[in-house]
């Protein structure tokens, strides 16, 4: 089991990444309806702000334009990484159930394209946080590589070296994949129940509510 690293955080905010940093951004330049993307509307705002503090105007967004923004968040934010719940030696179960808590206690936690917390969270970055929490970490998958706009880590955790069951043997603690390009995950809860971050808010649902694939795909974290 490999333990969990701390993200190294801190990234400048530009049209490479999306998340939690870029919608502090457009919340704090009034920018609605952007999905977190740092898009050609963003970065024209953003250079109209610096202009107008008389910054740098370069588009991006480093720790000094952060400052003027005042988004009421610290511009290392994405530093943040879930602590792991159980100890080195806990059993599979005690994982999961460590998993599930985290992943339980974020419902109704807005839901962000990009987003690994603390204040939004999409499918993945719900995913790797709460197995971080269960002590689990993806082999080179890290938060600051969720971030990234080109990044897909749906399609990198199923990929990954985890153990991949049938859906008939699915079991509480398992992840779900859904649709043809993988574009949506979700934490198994049994009883066809699955936790998973969708708009507007991280939510309880049937493992079939989404309606992306008559039959998810399955693999095992804690086997």
């Amino acid at each position: 089991m490999t333990w969990v690293q701390p993200a190294a955080g801190c990234l400048t905010v530009g049209p490479s990444i999306v998340g939690v940093k870029v919608y502090l951004v457009q919340r704090a330049l009034n920018l609605i309806g952007h999905g977190e993307q740092y898009d050609a509307a963003t970065v024209a705002a953003v250079r109209a702000f610096q202009s107008a503090h008389r910054l740098p105007v370069t588009g991006l967004v480093d720790a000094v334009t952060w400052s003027a923004l005042r988004t009421g968040y610290p511009f290392c934010i994405d530093r943040y990484t879930a602590e792991p719940a159980v100890p080195a030696g806990a059993t599979s179960t005690a994982r999961i159930e460590a998993m599930i808590a985290y992943a339980t206690a974020r419902l109704g936690t807005p839901y962000m394209w990009g987003g690994a917390g603390p204040i939004g969270f999409d499918c993945s970055g719900l995913v790797i946080q709460a197995l971080y929490a269960g002590g689990r970490v993806v082999p080179g998958l890290t938060t600051d590589l969720h971030v990234q706009a080109s990044f897909r880590d749906t399609n990198y955790m199923y990929a990954s070296q985890l153990l991949h069951v049938p859906l008939s043997q699915r079991r509480r603690g398992d992840l779900v994949f859904y649709g043809p390009d993988l574009s949506h995950m979700a934490i198994y809860l049994g009883n066809g129940q699955i936790v998973e971050a969708v708009r507007p808010v991280i939510r309880i649902a049937s493992m079939y509510a989404d309606g992306l694939s008559a039959w998810p795909l399955v693999v095992r974290p804690f086997p």
